[in-house]
């Protein structure tokens, strides 16, 4: 009898834990939340009034973007180590890898910006 119910809590022990692993396993593959997926659209989702610069190898790429008066820049950070994005007329806080920050150009001129944690960063961003 000792034996049989030993069995059955094993055999109930393996279910829980299939379940438990079938559960994770589908939480990881459905609606998984990266940076990348959640950052502001991207060539794969195009809107025609916003233009993106990645921060990646303490670098923005590109580092000069032409865009029109009202139109927005999305500058989304792909580095391992946080940067931000400054300029006389704007300033993001620190972008950690996968956040993102967006400002609409209202006027045109030439924006300069750099990352003031790596002022060797710099930016040029040119409105039309």
């Amino acid at each position: 009898m000792m034996k049989k119910i030993k069995m059955l809590f094993c055999g109930m022990l393996i279910l829980i834990l299939a379940f438990a692993m079938i559960g994770c396993a589908s939480s990881t593959n459905e609606g998984t939340d990266t940076p990348e997926t959640t950052a502001p659209p991207s060539s794969n989702d195009p809107d025609p009034n916003t233009n993106t610069v990645y921060i990646k190898d303490y670098k923005y790429q590109p580092g000069e973007i032409t865009i029109d008066t009202g139109e927005t820049i999305t500058w989304i950070n792909e580095d391992s180590v946080g940067h931000n994005v400054a300029a006389d007329t704007f300033e993001c806080d620190i972008l950690q890898k996968g956040e993102s920050f967006s400002y609409t150009f209202n006027e045109t001129g030439t924006f300069d910006y750099i990352c003031t944690p790596h002022p060797f960063m710099k930016g040029k961003v040119i409105v039309n």
